[in-house]
Protein backbone atom coordinates (compact mmCIF):
# COMPACT_ATOMS: atom_id res chain seq x y z
CA UNK A 1 0.00 0.00 0.00
CA UNK A 2 0.82 3.33 -0.59
CA UNK A 3 0.98 5.72 1.71
CA UNK A 4 1.56 9.46 1.31
CA UNK A 5 1.07 12.67 3.24
CA UNK A 6 0.82 16.91 2.63
CA UNK A 7 4.76 16.73 3.09
CA UNK A 8 5.46 14.49 0.45
CA UNK A 9 3.99 16.74 -1.91
CA UNK A 10 5.60 20.56 -2.89
CA UNK A 11 2.90 23.15 -4.21
CA UNK A 12 3.67 26.02 -6.15
CA UNK A 13 1.42 28.33 -8.12
CA UNK A 14 1.95 30.86 -10.60
CA UNK A 15 0.54 32.96 -13.14
CA UNK A 16 -0.48 31.39 -16.73
CA UNK A 17 0.19 32.24 -20.11
CA UNK A 18 -1.52 32.56 -23.21
CA UNK A 19 -5.27 33.45 -23.99
CA UNK A 20 -7.25 34.65 -21.14
CA UNK A 21 -6.70 38.58 -20.67
CA UNK A 22 -5.62 40.64 -17.84
CA UNK A 23 -7.24 37.77 -15.36
CA UNK A 24 -4.99 35.26 -16.39
CA UNK A 25 -1.61 37.51 -16.38
CA UNK A 26 -2.79 38.93 -12.40
CA UNK A 27 -4.30 35.94 -11.17
CA UNK A 28 -1.67 33.20 -9.35
CA UNK A 29 -4.43 30.34 -10.86
CA UNK A 30 -2.01 27.48 -12.30
CA UNK A 31 -0.78 24.47 -9.67
CA UNK A 32 2.47 22.37 -10.03
CA UNK A 33 2.49 19.85 -7.37
CA UNK A 34 6.10 17.75 -7.01
CA UNK A 35 6.63 14.66 -5.78
CA UNK A 36 9.70 15.22 -3.24
CA UNK A 37 10.78 12.21 -3.32
CA UNK A 38 10.91 10.88 -6.98
CA UNK A 39 11.12 14.63 -8.33
CA UNK A 40 7.86 13.74 -10.78
CA UNK A 41 5.63 16.73 -11.33
CA UNK A 42 2.49 17.27 -12.58
CA UNK A 43 0.80 20.63 -13.50
CA UNK A 44 -2.93 22.01 -13.86
CA UNK A 45 -3.13 25.20 -15.97
CA UNK A 46 -6.66 24.17 -18.22
CA UNK A 47 -9.09 26.39 -14.99
CA UNK A 48 -9.71 29.36 -14.13
CA UNK A 49 -10.24 28.13 -10.36
CA UNK A 50 -7.41 27.18 -8.37
CA UNK A 51 -8.82 24.40 -7.14
CA UNK A 52 -9.95 22.83 -10.14
CA UNK A 53 -6.48 23.29 -11.40
CA UNK A 54 -4.82 21.51 -8.14
CA UNK A 55 -7.43 19.26 -8.42
CA UNK A 56 -6.30 18.37 -11.95
CA UNK A 57 -2.60 18.24 -11.49
CA UNK A 58 -3.19 15.83 -8.23
CA UNK A 59 -4.81 13.28 -10.43
CA UNK A 60 -2.50 13.26 -12.94
CA UNK A 61 0.90 13.12 -10.58
CA UNK A 62 -1.49 10.28 -8.64
CA UNK A 63 -1.83 8.42 -12.03
CA UNK A 64 1.48 8.03 -12.32
CA UNK A 65 3.12 7.31 -9.05
CA UNK A 66 0.65 4.41 -8.85
CA UNK A 67 2.52 2.71 -11.85
CA UNK A 68 5.67 3.92 -10.41
CA UNK A 69 5.47 3.22 -7.08
CA UNK A 70 2.53 0.61 -6.33
CA UNK A 71 4.20 -3.69 -6.91
CA UNK A 72 3.59 -5.08 -10.31
CA UNK A 73 1.58 -7.68 -9.04
CA UNK A 74 -0.95 -4.89 -7.63
CA UNK A 75 -0.72 -2.69 -10.33
CA UNK A 76 -2.79 -5.32 -12.25
CA UNK A 77 -5.67 -5.35 -10.28
CA UNK A 78 -5.74 -1.58 -9.83
CA UNK A 79 -4.93 0.36 -12.74
CA UNK A 80 -8.08 -1.28 -14.31
CA UNK A 81 -6.02 -3.72 -16.96
CA UNK A 82 -8.83 -6.56 -16.08
CA UNK A 83 -8.70 -9.39 -18.71
CA UNK A 84 -7.21 -9.86 -22.50
CA UNK A 85 -8.82 -11.72 -25.16
CA UNK A 86 -6.42 -13.56 -27.79
CA UNK A 87 -8.34 -14.12 -30.35
CA UNK A 88 -5.59 -16.96 -32.31
CA UNK A 89 -5.87 -19.12 -29.17
CA UNK A 90 -9.72 -18.13 -28.54
CA UNK A 91 -9.00 -17.45 -24.40
CA UNK A 92 -10.02 -14.97 -21.98
CA UNK A 93 -6.56 -14.25 -19.82
CA UNK A 94 -7.62 -12.42 -16.10
CA UNK A 95 -4.18 -10.39 -15.75
CA UNK A 96 -5.21 -10.02 -11.74
CA UNK A 97 -5.82 -13.37 -10.91
CA UNK A 98 -3.91 -15.41 -14.10
CA UNK A 99 -6.66 -17.51 -14.51
CA UNK A 100 -7.06 -18.60 -18.67
CA UNK A 101 -10.57 -20.22 -19.79
CA UNK A 102 -11.78 -20.55 -23.06
CA UNK A 103 -14.19 -17.65 -24.86
CA UNK A 104 -16.78 -20.34 -24.96
CA UNK A 105 -16.67 -21.19 -21.16
CA UNK A 106 -16.11 -17.35 -20.31
CA UNK A 107 -19.92 -16.97 -22.17
CA UNK A 108 -21.41 -19.64 -20.45
CA UNK A 109 -20.58 -17.93 -17.06
CA UNK A 110 -18.11 -15.90 -15.53
CA UNK A 111 -18.27 -17.66 -12.02
CA UNK A 112 -15.04 -18.94 -11.73
CA UNK A 113 -13.67 -15.93 -13.18
CA UNK A 114 -15.06 -13.91 -10.02
CA UNK A 115 -14.00 -16.41 -8.08
CA UNK A 116 -10.55 -17.13 -9.22
CA UNK A 117 -10.32 -13.46 -9.03
CA UNK A 118 -11.46 -13.36 -5.20
CA UNK A 119 -9.04 -15.49 -4.04
CA UNK A 120 -5.99 -13.64 -5.76
CA UNK A 121 -7.22 -10.33 -4.24
CA UNK A 122 -7.28 -12.13 -0.64
CA UNK A 123 -3.41 -13.45 -1.54
CA UNK A 124 -2.34 -9.97 -1.74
Amino acid sequence: MIHLTKKDFRIEWYSGTGAGGQHRNKHQNCCRITHIETGMTAVGTAARERITNQRDAFTELAHRLVKVLMPKEKRAINTGVVRNYNESRDEVHDKASGLKMSYRAVLNGIGPMVEARHNAMEVL
